[in-house]
C-alpha cells in the first residue's frame, strides 16, 4: 500500500501543477516556474517510489546520491543554463535519464529474483512500465526542446506536444491498469 502511495501522489502532483500552468497560460501569465516546480517534486516522489521497490544492495544509499547530485545539478542548471522563464529541458532530461535507469534496475530485477509467475498481474510492472514509456518516450523531445525552441517556429512545437500527449496517455492506460492490479508481494 505504501508504493502505491507514492504513485498516487505523482498523479496528484501531475494533475495540479500542469493544471495550475494551464490555468496561468490562458490568464497569459507566466507559468515556466511551475514546471521547474513539477520537475524536482515528481523526481522527489518517482526517487521515492524506486527506492522502495528496489531491493538491490545499497540501493538507498545510491538513490539518496543521485537524488542530492541531481539536485545540485537543477540548481546550477537554473542559475547558468536555463532560468525560470525558459523550460527547463536539460533537467528533465537528466530526470528522464535517471528514471528509466531505475526502470531497467527494476526490470533486470524481476528477470534475476522473479517474485511472481505472472508479471503482467503485478501493479509494480505497470506502474514502472508507465514511468518507464513516459520517459524514455520523453528524453528526446525534454533533451532537444531548447535548441529546437531556438532553431524552429512554432509548428514543431505543436507536433512535438501532440507526440507528448499520446505519451502522457499511454502512461495514464498503464497506471489505471497497474491500480486494477492487486498489490505486488
Amino acid at each position: 500500500m505504501w508504493r502505491r502511495d507514492y504513485l498516487f501522489w505523482f498523479i496528484v502532483t501531475q494533475v495540479l501543477l500542469n493544471g495550475a500552468a494551464n490555468i496561468l497560460e490562458q490568464l497569459k501569465i507566466e507559468n515556466l516556474y511551475i514546471y521547474h516546480i513539477n520537475c524536482v517534486v515528481s523526481f522527489t516522489v518517482l526517487s521515492g517510489y524506486f527506492r522502495s521497490l528496489l531491493k538491490f544492495k545499497n540501493i538507498n544509499w545510491i538513490t539518496g546520491i543521485i537524488y542530492f547530485l541531481f539536485f545540485i545539478f537543477f540548481v546550477i542548471d537554473i542559475i547558468t543554463l536555463e532560468n525560470f522563464n525558459s523550460f527547463n529541458s536539460f533537467s528533465y532530461g537528466i530526470v528522464s535519464f535517471i528514471l528509466v535507469t531505475y526502470s531497467f534496475l527494476y526490470f533486470l530485477e524481476q528477470i534475476l529474483r522473479p517474485t511472481t509467475t505472472a508479471i503482467t498481474r503485478s501493479k509494480d510492472f505497470w506502474f514502472v512500465t508507465a514511468i518507464f514509456t513516459y520517459y524514455a518516450s520523453s528524453f528526446f523531445i525534454f533533451i532537444s526542446y531548447s535548441w529546437l525552441t531556438r532553431e524552429y517556429t512554432t509548428h514543431i512545437f505543436a507536433v512535438i506536444w501532440r507526440i507528448h500527449n499520446v505519451i502522457i496517455l499511454i502512461m495514464c492506460i498503464y497506471l489505471y491498469i497497474g491500480f486494477k492490479c492487486k498489490p505486488s508481494r
